[in-house]
């Protein structure tokens, strides 16, 4: 079983209320039931990319997820050409040296079900829809 499919059922179910609307909780509920199953042994990479398929939007997300060679969640990933520029894009020289901050992810403690990604140090780390009371950590 591929892992990567795994993480990519993790991370997409913060988007999905975004990508999905109301079909979300229906869509989260199947993932978390794949999860618990990949947990157990089971082999679910074919009836999660099923899931992940049945909807354009979150077959779209998945697929730029997929392409990814660090596997980031596409709002996170390095646009190389801005939409319409035929010019290359380079972010602006950071003044005070270093490189920028990468996005940091952070997962459930408690059975790694859900993944969520940490885009400034300024924001909290939620707890797990899942469980809650319980924070997430990074991995």
């Amino acid at each position: 079983m591929d892992e990567v499919v795994l993480d990519v059922a993790r991370s997409i179910r913060p988007y999905l209320p975004g990508l999905v609307g109301e079909d979300a909780s229906r869509i989260d509920q199947r993932l978390v039931a794949l999860l618990g199953q990949a947990r157990d042994g089971a082999d679910v990479e074919e009836a999660v990319l099923g899931l992940l398929g049945e909807s354009p939007a979150t077959h779209a997300w998945a697929a730029a997820v997929l392409g990814d060679e660090r596997h980031l969640p596409p709002d996170l990933q390095h646009r190389a050409v801005r939409s319409g520029d035929k010019a290359g894009y380079s972010p602006l020289a950071n003044p005070h040296g270093g490189d920028p901050v990468d996005a940091e992810r952070y997962v459930c403690p408690a059975d790694g079900a859900y993944a969520w990604w940490r885009t400034s140090t300024g924001q909290e780390v939620p707890d797990c829809p899942d469980h809650p009371g319980v924070r997430l950590v990074a991995s």
